[in-house]
């Protein structure tokens, strides 16, 4: 069935541009490439009912994610109500699943990996995108294991950028994975023959915010997790919109795919052309009835995780933390020796951002920083959460550092003293 698809199949895939460089939009390293005669099998589709949005990517007939969102329209900066869709083995069109092989050669490099999915890419709609070398976190972004995703509508704030206050919105980018299939596909022997090993890469599909879509790879993944490293993953990024021609400016018009922009010059084909494709997208009533009545039991089914996978969803940053990674800026030493000497002025959300960032990214001075912090009462608004983190520290200067804090307790941060008092009880 497969060597007859793809033999019938016209669709072409070239090769546009590649950014050989880390692209903070897509989360790694990319090729854009652009899909000529596109089956449209694998899409982003948008629904509308009188006090419901839907955006659901679709496979065939089938809805793999479903992103809901109470009103009239669809909100790119709205915090989104997740659900699984019906599951792509529920699909009569059994290609993906038929691609095995293709999609579990070794790793070698982009433009090998391009000309290795052709099939796979094959089925998207005629239009660019990119394809990036990222590593995903194998959870929900709201701190789940990935695939306790069921179908029940949750609102998950990694779909959507995080505002930060001050008229700060953070950047979103590829970061956690969904599952497309339910749990009852859980295989432990396959995960374990993915542990420890780095050469092979899961498939997602780019769905905005920071979620994407997990089209293959689902016990690389856990296998990943268990380890409590990121999933090494071949995302698909599609194009997020069109900029038209403007004369009047001398404009010649482009693409965006998720910030970042390729002008006219760069593609094959005018961008008036690709206005045709954005129209498919749109799903009329009794499509959009459909995909939201579509109920796939397997996802309910509550499946028996071992505890060991469910831990480690606490290795994990969720979609907020990340953001603070961002605002947090430069953390150089430079930088953190100013704050020392005062010679630098920063916010209680600075601090806390700084703080999280030099946490996560296993920064030497964290420590240091985070003892000079909880010691200056212009931040105590954020201690808490300070605390929070170093009591996830484990060593002989948290001790003291904690030993003091209740020496001189004067019973204002009873909270605290929770944090602390459960460090020592382990």
């Amino acid at each position: 069935m497969l060597f007859n698809f793809i033999k019938k199949s016209n669709a072409e895939i070239t090769i546009v541009k590649e950014i050989d460089r880390h692209n903070s939009d897509w989360g790694g390293k990319g090729i854009i490439f652009y899909v000529k005669n596109g089956k449209g099998l694998l899409s982003m589709k948008y629904g509308y009912l009188d006090n419901d949005a839907l955006a659901a990517l679709i496979f065939g007939d089938i809805p793999l994610i479903k992103f809901h969102e109470k009103g009239s329209y669809f909100c790119p900066t709205c915090e989104k109500l997740v659900a699984a869709g019906y599951g792509l083995n529920m699909s009569d069109q059994q290609v993906i699943s038929e691609l095995h092989d293709i999609l579990n050669k070794k790793f070698v490099s982009l433009e090998e990996s391009v000309e290795n999915l052709k099939p796979l890419l094959g089925l998207l709609q005629t239009g660019y995108y990119a394809l990036v070398d990222s590593e995903l976190c194998p959870t929900d972004g709201n701190g789940n294991f990935f695939w306790k995703l069921n179908n029940k509508p949750d609102y998950n704030k990694a779909s959507c950028p995080i505002y930060g206050g001050d008229g700060r919105w953070s950047e979103v980018v590829p970061y956690y994975i969904l599952p497309t299939q339910p749990p009852s596909h859980y295989d432990p022997k396959q995960a374990e023959f993915y542990s420890g090993i780095d050469d092979y890469r899961a498939v997602a599909y780019y769905m905005g915010g920071y979620l994407c879509a997990l089209l293959d790879g689902h016990h690389k993944a856990v296998a990943a997790a268990i380890e409590k490293k990121k999933v090494k993953t071949l995302v698909i990024v599609p194009t997020t919109s069109i900029s038209l021609p403007n004369d009047k400016q001398n404009f010649k018009g482009g693409i965006f795919i998720n910030g970042t922009f390729i002008s006219q010059e760069e593609l094959i084909i005018p961008v008036s052309e690709l206005m045709t494709s954005f129209k498919f997208n749109q799903l009329k009533k009794e499509e959009t009835e459909k995909y939201l009545s579509l109920y796939n039991s397997d996802f309910d089914l509550n499946y028996d995780w071992p505890q060991e996978i469910l831990e480690t969803e606490k290795s994990f940053p969720d979609a907020i933390t990340v953001a603070r990674l961002q605002w947090a800026g430069d953390i150089s030493d430079e930088r953190l020796d100013r704050i020392l000497l005062n010679k630098e002025s920063i916010s209680d959300k600075d601090t806390l951002n700084i703080t999280v960032a030099l946490y996560y990214t296993k920064n030497p001075r964290f420590k240091e920083m985070a003892f000079y912090f909880c010691k200056n009462y212009s931040f105590a608004s954020v201690w808490y959460e300070i605390y929070e983190l170093l009591a996830n520290v484990i060593d002989e200067e948290v001790e003291d550092f904690f030993v003091d804090y209740l020496v001189h307790d004067e019973k204002r941060y009873p909270e605290i003293n929770k944090i602390i008092d459960n460090y020592f009880s382990y």
